[in-house]
């Protein structure tokens, strides 16, 4: 559920313990330091601490570096996370213009409510700072389930 930009400024220290959970400290959209954080599960820890060592770097080092020419080795942009988001996305036979990096934030709340998450936890987790747009993904999940057309349609036929 993280946006491109908070990935971009990722940074090897900002991975760090809260309670008993790790957590990756991130710099959120209008905010001037890293103060919000998200719990990084497990298995995710577990490949970005991978990559991290196949890398071979440091703690002062951002978490995702590039491949490319343009910036080998340098800070990830935030177009060339959304190009990787897209290619995986096509490969994985999802190819539509609606469907972009962000959607995958998208995802993420909307999974988590599925699986029984509160609306103020998807808000935590997404870090809305209004509750109310939160909320749009709950109003879209209780339409979804909404089925009044076929109850009409029953009631009819």
């Amino acid at each position: 559920g993280v946006r491109t930009i908070e990935v971009t400024r990722a940074d090897i220290a900002d991975l760090r313990t809260v309670g008993d959970d790790t957590a990756l400290f991130i710099h959120g959209k209008g905010k001037d330091e890293k103060a919000d954080y998200v719990k990084v599960a497990p298995q995710v820890e577990t490949a970005i601490r991978a990559y991290i060592t196949a890398r071979g770097e440091t703690e002062e080092s951002e978490i995702f570096t590039s491949t490319s020419r343009n910036n080998y080795g340098e800070r990830m942009t935030t177009r060339s996370i959304r190009a990787i988001a897209k290619k995986s996305m096509v490969d994985a036979g999802y190819n539509s213009d609606r469907l972009t990096a962000h959607s995958m934030r998208h995802t993420a709340g909307t999974l988590a409510l599925l699986m029984g998450a509160s609306t103020r936890e998807v808000q935590q987790l997404l870090r809305h700072s209004n509750i109310n747009t939160t909320m749009i993904y709950a109003h879209e999940l209780d339409r979804a389930k909404n089925n009044s057309e076929l109850k009409v349609a029953n009631a009819i036929f």
